[in-house]
């Protein structure tokens, strides 16, 4: 992993919060933070999905970002069987959350209100 490249990005995506704020709004130790932006130390995959989301990228863009790695996108979905070969690979919670997410928008597009 790219320790300068990782620094760098963390650093903007700080912005103006100090590395204490930042730090807390990561869920990591001040000084933890201030190890990964002197590439001291690396993160967890868990505290790089924080990172990435902190960016507002996806845990994949900002490992491509970090090595310089080309992102291979996603084929776009066709029918809903392409979607259903990703959502198969999901754990139980999160088919669950999809099958949520997929009532709740047609309920939306139906006019339901569902807080009734």
């Amino acid at each position: 992993m790219d320790r300068k490249k990782l620094a760098a990005i963390i650093r903007e995506a700080r912005a103006d919060r100090s590395q204490g704020r930042f730090a807390r709004d990561l869920g990591v130790n001040p000084g933890t933070l201030r190890n990964w932006e002197l590439g001291d130390s690396e993160p967890s995959l868990d505290n790089l999905k924080a990172i990435a989301d902190a960016t507002g990228k996806n845990l994949l863009q900002l490992i491509a970002e970090i090595t310089g790695e080309k992102l291979e996108t996603l084929p776009e979905p066709k029918k809903a069987e392409d979607v259903m070969a990703i959502a198969s690979k999901l754990n139980k919670t999160e088919q669950f959350r999809l099958v949520q997410l997929l009532l709740t928008q047609i309920a939306l597009l139906s006019g339901i209100d569902l807080e009734d």
